[in-house]
Order: structure tokens, then sequence, then C-alpha cells
């Protein structure tokens, strides 16, 4: 069947023969194994040659006809009524996309899905609104729409979360049943550190308000791995299914690539746990050897030790002396990584006499009493790369200073 390009249909004709079909795309919770919800994706169907017209072109011939109120309810009635003939449907959400153009216009909007679902007999908490909330531009509005909804008995799902103009307040004020990370962000985020942060901290609020996470468009297994490391909980993309029909062969081809990813998923973290062992092994071995070599000698022979231990070892970005304090006592020592050490009014190696006391590598060491620290993993100011800080006690004569060895965590692009 071919895809229309361009509005060289009637819109009326097919609202009239109700010339629509529904793809499913199936929502997988990869720690159970299964699939938990399906997405109901319209296309239409031209009754003059059937070809396939993509959603895009059905919603704007209906907007430019003036019946998008009429299109939306016939998807979502055809969708409640094909996700009636699943086999064990009762046991999967379906989630509806809800056009955000209606909601000022449409309003039997939450009576009409009501009686979609009751005419097929379906419970409505098998079904999840999807609601675009960046095209919502009135608070007042999504909340009553949601309240609506949840009155009822539907799930809430913001879709598209992350994209456009999407605002983090909007989860706390309308604490959605499920959180629907847009493709932009989980698109490359194994490769890259600044999407990670942002989908954490989606994840963080997701998880004080009692919603749950879905990242949608996956494509590739790396991306996949980094998503299930981060906590995400429901999963979404071509790479486990492309929407379609949900048969006997579509939810067996599925579950197969789940449980192949899910075996891959517990390898990569085996490897995971393994390589975080052995760089913490290396990285102790280095702190364990300056302490030694320190005990030997006095504080102005420090920094000779410093550039050699940095410049010896290439997983040691720079190393920095404090005093009990907190200031820094002398330069801050390079090592190999130099060159790539911005030098900026937000990045550059600290200087002597700066103060390091809100830092949490000397705050743990000096006020609760630890022998060592090793920070998380944070955005270095020496550099703009990702590192973390081993902290240790050490003395020379009678005064007591504490030691920092910034460790490579990971090399990033930073522009600033």
């Amino acid at each position: 069947m071919s895809m229309v390009s361009h509005l060289n249909f009637d819109i009326k004709e097919i609202l009239a023969k109700e010339s629509v079909i529904t793809a499913f795309q199936p929502i997988i919770s990869l720690k159970r194994k299964r699939i938990v919800g399906l997405e109901a994706l319209t296309r239409g169907c031209d009754p003059a040659n059937d070809s396939m017209i993509p959603p895009n072109l059905l919603f704007e011939a209906a907007d430019e006809a003036g019946v998008t109120i009429e299109l939306d309810r016939l998807c979502r009635r055809t969708a409640i009524k094909n996700y009636r003939k699943i086999k064990n449907h009762r046991d999967i959400v379906l989630f509806l996309n809800l056009n955000t153009s209606v909601l000022n216009q449409d309003c039997e909007l939450q009576m009409r899905t009501k009686i979609y679902a009751d005419t097929e007999g379906i419970n409505y908490g098998n079904i999840a609104m999807e609601i675009v909330e960046s095209a919502v531009e009135n608070n007042a509005k999504l909340i009553e729409v949601i309240e609506k909804y949840r009155e009822l008995g539907f799930f809430v799902a913001l879709d598209d979360f992350g994209a456009l103009h999407s605002n983090l307040n909007r989860l706390v004020i309308t604490k959605p049943d499920i959180i629907k990370i847009d493709r932009c962000l989980v698109n490359n985020v194994s490769k890259s550190y600044y999407q990670r942060s942002i989908i954490k901290s989606i994840i963080e609020l997701a998880k004080t308000i009692g919603s749950l996470t879905l990242a949608e468009g996956l494509e590739e297994e790396e991306d996949i791995f980094t998503c299930y490391e981060m906590g995400i909980d429901l999963y979404q993309g071509f790479y486990f299914a492309r929407p379609g029909e949900f048969d006997e062969i579509a939810v067996e081809g599925c579950i197969n690539r789940v449980l192949t990813c899910a075996d891959k998923i517990k390898k990569n973290i085996e490897t995971s746990i393994n390589e975080n062992k052995e760089k913490h092994k290396e990285n102790q071995k280095i702190i364990e050897e300056v302490e030694r070599r320190l005990n030997k000698l006095t504080i102005k022979d420090f920094f000779q030790e410093f550039q050699e231990t940095a410049n010896g070892n290439d997983s040691v970005q720079c190393i920095y002396l404090l005093d009990s304090s907190g200031t820094q006592i002398g330069p801050t020592i390079c090592g190999c990584g130099k060159k790539s050490l911005k030098q900026n009014h937000f990045f550059r190696p600290a200087e002597e006499l700066d103060d390091h006391s809100l830092k949490d590598y000397y705050y743990y060491i000096s006020h609760l009493g630890l022998e060592r620290f090793y920070t998380n993993p944070y955005i270095s100011l020496a550099s703009g790369q990702l590192c973390r800080t081993a902290s240790f006690r050490t003395n020379a004569g009678a005064k007591n200073y504490i030691v920092c060895i910034d460790f490579i965590e990971q090399k990033l692009d930073i522009q600033v």
C-alpha cells in the first residue's frame, strides 16, 4: 500500500466511511520482560485508491476542513474498538493520543471517551490518555482535562516531554501517572552526558510525584542499556516493534526482542560493574602510592610528587593540597590532560588561596572524620570534564592537610 505525501484526498469522505485503521506499538517493561501497553496510532486509508495517509496529513486536512473534532472522535472510537478485539487485552493498557487542538473545542471530550469504552466493555483503568503538555498553553485547562479523566478512572500520560517548551513545573502541578520522555532526549543518550543529566532530573522528579517514566523512540541497544541504568520504567520504540497489527506473530517477535535485550542488559551490568571495580582498584593504587611517598616528604617536596603522579597516570587530571580550613596551599598540579584544560571565566584550575571549604571532598574529610572520601561524578571546574575527586588526610610536621586527586571519569565536549 502506497503512502500519501500531500493533501490530495477527501477528508470528509474518509470520515463518512470511517476509513481509518489503527496501528499498535508495544510498550515494554524490561524488569517484567513483558508487553504492558499498546499505543494506538491512527492511519487514514484513501477510499479512492487505498493509499495510506499518515496522521499528520490526516489532521492537517481535518483542520483545514474544520472537522478536527470529528476526526479525533473517530480515531479514539476506532482504536478502542480494535483494542477490544485483541486477545488478553485486559492485561494490556491502551495508550490513546489526545489531539490537543480539541481541548478547547470539544465540550464532550471526556464523556465521549467514556461512552466509547462503555460500548466496548473496556474498563477505564485499561486506558491511558496521552496529552502533549507543551502544546497546551493554558495550565488551568490542562489541569481540568487531566482531573476529569482521572476522576473517571483513566490513566493520564504526558507525551513528548522534553521537546519544545516542556516545563518541569507542569509535572508538579499535574502529577501524571506516566511521563513519556521525548525521543529528542532519548536518541543517542548513551553518548551524551547532558541528555543523561536531564533525563535523570526527570526520573528523580517522577519518583517524588509518583509517576512512571517511559522512554520513547528507542532504536539502539546502547540507549536502552543507558535508560535502564538510569532507572527508566517503561520502553517504546522501533527496537522492540514498529507500529502495526498486534497479532500472534507480532507478539512473538516483540517478546523475543525483549528477552534478548533483557539478557544483554544483565551482561552489560555485569561488565560495567567489573570495569568500575577495575577502575576503582587502579585509582586506589595511585592514592596509596601517593600516601606512602608523602609520608617521607616535607611539604615543599609535595608538589614535585604531585607532578610526577599526574604526569605518570593518564587517569589523573589534577592534584591539589588543602589546609585544615579548606584553603588551597600552592598551585593545582595538572597532568597529561593539561592541554585540554580550559582557561576562561567558567573553567579554570583552582589557584593558591582558593576556598574549597564547601566542597564535598573537603567537608566529609574535615567534619565527619573520614580518612578517605570519593565524590560522585561531577563537571570539573578545572577542565569542564566529568571527574571524581578522591581526598585523603596527610600531614607534614605538626600540620594536617587534605590531598585531593581529580580522576577523569569521562571526556566531554563542552563549549562555553
